[in-house]
């Protein structure tokens, strides 16, 4: 069957290529619910990244950021130790305490908290760009270390509905020496195309996974406003310990490699269509049995990978 004998007004075209848009009518038409050889036992999948994917920009690092600023963590001594020696853990930790213990308004203007966020989010930075961005991710994480599961809830919906608020744009993050200041982006939103998609999968039987190198608990929070269902959701988990959370990761960490292997292991099966838009998605891409769509975000590598493995490359969508 082709996309002339497509679902009837199931999915705009909206920023889809041409091409793209009726490949996507074409696997929902060979694999869903109105296909004779749909099993609603063993419902076709579809696997999507999130940040930059199913949303523009990353929910994971704007928790993170979130949580920094306002001093949302568990700062006993195991919390320091997360942040390694040689990237200022001894100047992160005094300047967090010159500032414990006071209000958000209180601080936020002093050289301290300067020295502190710059300090903490640089770590992040500096691993993403030495040890791979697997190694920051799970960096990001582990500052939920000791925090309860109601807390960590707490903050993930103040972030999500604080970043769903804030304007798409780039916010200044002022330094502190010895630590360099950055630039960040602000805000997240949905890409309409993709959740317009996940509508029509949806509606079509497909089982919608979420493989995500963010964390977990917030990243589930997001997708469940385009209704998919926590348990269809694949982050970045840490181990319990106590009351609340260790500083272990659950393997495997679902980047890289890691993506297939824990899709795999939830799902069962390989995916008919996948979508993703960097190097970390590359394997879970390489292990769809149908169609797999690279987001084009300027990664020249991905782009090139992408069209020797035949795959389709879609410019940005719309927000």
């Amino acid at each position: 069957m082709n996309h002339s004998d497509a679902i009837d007004g199931g999915l705009a075209q909206g920023a889809w290529r041409p091409e793209i848009h009726a490949a996507l009518l074409d696997i929902i038409n060979a694999h869903g619910s109105s296909s004779p050889t749909y099993d609603p036992q063993r419902p076709p999948i579809a696997a999507f990244d999130c940040d930059e994917t199913l949303i523009c920009n990353d929910i994971g690092e704007a928790m993170m950021r979130y949580m920094v600023a306002r001093r949302r963590f568990h700062a006993d001594r195991g919390f320091w130790q997360i942040i390694p020696d040689r990237m200022g853990r001894e100047a992160i930790q005094a300047a967090y305490n010159a500032i414990a213990g006071r209000t958000d308004a209180e601080v936020k203007d002093t050289a301290a908290f300067r020295r502190f966020r710059a300090g903490l989010l640089g770590a992040y930075e500096t691993l993403r760009a030495n040890e791979g961005s697997e190694a920051a991710y799970v960096f990001a994480v582990r500052l939920l270390r000791g925090l309860s599961d109601r807390s960590v809830n707490e903050i993930v919906e103040e972030v999500i509905e604080y970043e769903l608020g804030r304007p798409l744009a780039s916010e200044d993050i002022q330094g502190g020496p010895p630590f360099q200041g950055m630039v960040v982006p602000t805000g997240i939103r949905f890409y309409r195309e993709m959740q317009e998609l996940i509508g029509a999968l949806d509606a079509y039987g497909f089982h919608i996974y979420i493989v995500s190198a963010s964390n977990a608990y917030v990243v589930r929070a997001l997708a469940r406003r385009v209704g998919i269902p926590p348990e269809r959701v694949i982050g970045i988990e840490l181990t319990s310990q106590g009351n609340g959370f260790g500083d272990r990761v659950v393997e495997p960490v679902p980047a890289g490699e890691g993506k297939r292997e824990a899709l795999l292991d939830i799902a069962g099966r390989s995916p008919v269509l996948a979508i993703g838009d960097s190097m970390n998605d590359f394997e879970m891409l390489e292990n769809c049995d149908g169609l797999s769509i690279v987001i084009d975000r300027g990664d020249e590598e991905m782009v090139e990978r992408a069209l020797e493995m035949g795959w389709m490359v879609q410019p940005g969508l719309s927000v």
